[in-house]
């Protein structure tokens, strides 16, 4: 019975595979019921000389949706997750939906709230609807205009819509969602970055190589459904070398050479291409195109998988094996996506047990230097230490004892710039030029697009207050953990309560002491004064005796 029951719940909560209609229809519906931090945007509107392209009876939609909780912020760091490029391979399209539809359910997790999502579901909508690769006859990934000829770039309306998301907004890192392979690759993957038949490294390679490490252990295979884990590495490499890339333009367009498309110097070309320095991934989510419905798993299973941040058994096989049955293709594609989205940014975990002992977990990070603890009372508790990241397998918290309700703490460190700084053989020979990288390891990074703002997380500094922690927290890692985000005016607002809340915790001490002192002066002056009023009172009546005296005389 109760395994009928389990496999009747996990057909209801099984993912199916939306059309090109439910697609827009989803999106539509999450914007209505979510307006506040929800928002769709139609990039095409206002591009001239587009190609018409059906999708039935109507001109095909294109479209991205922007999540934030607080959209108004302009240091929000930003991820864009599209999918899509090539219609036939399906399964991009609708883990973006499935991922659009987890952002604005009530279990989403906390480090969503301190970031900027924008989520494009169908790049190539005409490709998608009509089930064939190409936008009528031209391939969207290969239409930008980076190592290709002047004359063979942003001829589709696909490639001429995403770029305007660069024409928008700060874009540090991006997944792209193909199908047909099974890898998670990253630049480089155009022809004029060769070297023996295979890629040379980017700039960039060393942080590139992290994260895809870390994607592809959180987005774990299932034997029992045919999902192998994802191999990662460069894209020529894991793919094969292509010209036109969207990957690579998205990663290098703003400072590797391109051409001038045409002699098309308008904005619509021009300023995207300058604004381009996002780490993006390219993710072959399937050796099919089109995987099994079977294939796809539940959304029981996300949720389970979600309860907790990040899952601690990822790297478990024997506890893996309980989610054999519901964990598909869509479930270890959100997993992917998911970890993108926290490293876009570090932030910190903390759990106090309500009595003696702090611990500290380093969210958005897998290695941290440079540790220092203060107290409020300028006592350095430790200095220059090394630990782990949330993302590191040996990761197990940083502790920290003898802690009291009425401490307050500064607490600094720096996120993966030792990883990030170690590269020794970049093509071309220069700098990381990512934004990702930039803003972690250069202490003075600062960099602004239109209303939008990057600033260096170099050096990452938190304000804790310990009697405002929640002690009724199982995990580190529950859903109910508390999370400071390190924003300038977070950091400025921060300064002034722990200087308000340290000078008034340090006065409590003082006002005692003044308060025992004055006791004691009172008492010492009352004892004086009772003496000297005595000792008058005594002068009186002899002098008054000795007038006496001398009248009887």
């Amino acid at each position: 019975m109760k395994s009928l029951l389990i496999t009747l719940f996990s057909v209801i909560s099984a993912y199916q595979y939306y059309t090109y209609q439910e697609i827009i229809d989803t999106f539509k519906k999450l914007e209505k019921e979510h307006s506040d931090v929800f928002q769709l945007y139609y990039p095409i509107e206002n591009l001239e000389n587009l190609r018409y392209l059906d999708c039935g009876d109507e001109e095909c939609q294109f479209f991205y949706a922007e999540f934030a909780q607080n959209p108004k912020a302009n240091d929000l760091p930003t991820v864009l997750i599209a999918a899509g490029f090539h219609g036939d391979e399906v399964i991009g399209q609708n883990v973006v939906t499935e991922l659009a539809k987890y952002l604005t359910s009530e279990q989403k997790l906390e480090f969503l709230n301190n970031r900027r999502i924008i989520l494009y579901p169908m790049v190539n909508p005409y490709g998608y609807y009509h089930k064939v690769r190409e936008e009528m006859g031209k391939d969207a990934n290969r239409d930008f205009n980076v190592d290709n000829p002047s004359s063979i770039c942003f001829q589709t309306n696909a490639a001429r819509a995403l770029a305007q998301v660069y024409n928008k907004y700060i874009i540090q890192l991006g997944i792209t969602f193909h199908g047909g392979d099974n890898s998670i690759s990253y630049s480089w993957g155009t022809k004029n970055h060769l070297q023996n038949r295979l890629a040379t490294e980017s700039p960039d390679d060393k942080a590139m190589e992290m994260i895809a490490k870390i994607m592809k252990d959180i987005s774990f295979e299932n034997t029992h459904l045919q999902i192998q884990l994802y191999q990662i590495g460069r894209m020529t490499d894991q793919v094969y070398a292509v010209n036109g890339g969207y990957e690579d333009w998205a990663y290098a367009a703003a400072w590797d050479k391109t051409n001038n498309c045409g002699n098309r110097k308008s904005d619509e070309y021009v300023k995207p291409s300058s604004n381009a320095r996002a780490i993006t991934y390219l993710i072959e989510a399937g050796l099919d195109k089109q995987p099994r419905d079977s294939t796809l798993g539940t959304i029981e299973i996300t949720n389970q998988l979600l309860e907790n941040w990040p899952p601690l058994y990822f790297y478990d096989s024997k506890l893996l094996n309980q989610y054999k049955q519901g964990y598909g293709n869509i479930n270890r594609n959100i997993m992917a996506s998911l970890s993108l989205i926290d490293l876009v940014k570090p932030y910190l975990i903390l759990k106090w047990d309500g009595e003696r002992e702090l611990i500290l977990n380093f969210g958005g990070c897998y290695s941290v230097t440079q540790l220092t603890i203060v107290k409020s009372d300028k006592t350095s508790v430790l200095k220059a230490q090394n630990t782990t990241g949330i993302w590191n397998q040996d990761n197990k918290g940083y502790p920290l004892k003898n802690i009291s309700k009425n401490d307050f703490f500064e607490i600094s460190y720096q996120c993966d710039v030792e990883i990030f700084k170690t590269q020794k053989n970049p093509d071309p020979k220069i700098p990381p030029q990512s934004y990702y990288v930039q803003s972690r390891i250069n202490s003075t990074y600062e960099y602004s697009y239109d209303q939008y703002l990057i600033q260096n997380t170099n050096k990452i500094i938190f304000r804790i207050n310990i009697s405002e922690l929640n002690t009724d927290i199982n995990t580190i890692f529950d859903n109910q953990q508390v999370s400071f985000f390190d924003t300038s005016e977070a950091l400025e607002t921060s300064n002034q309560e722990i200087e308000t809340q340290t000078n008034t915790n340090n006065k409590k001490p003082y006002i005692w002491w003044l308060l025992a002192i004055f006791i004691m002066l009172s008492f010492v002056l009352t004892i004086l004064l009772y003496k000297y009023c005595s000792k008058k009172q005594e002068e009186e009546v002899i002098e008054m005796f000795t007038i006496q005296n001398e009248a009887k005389l």
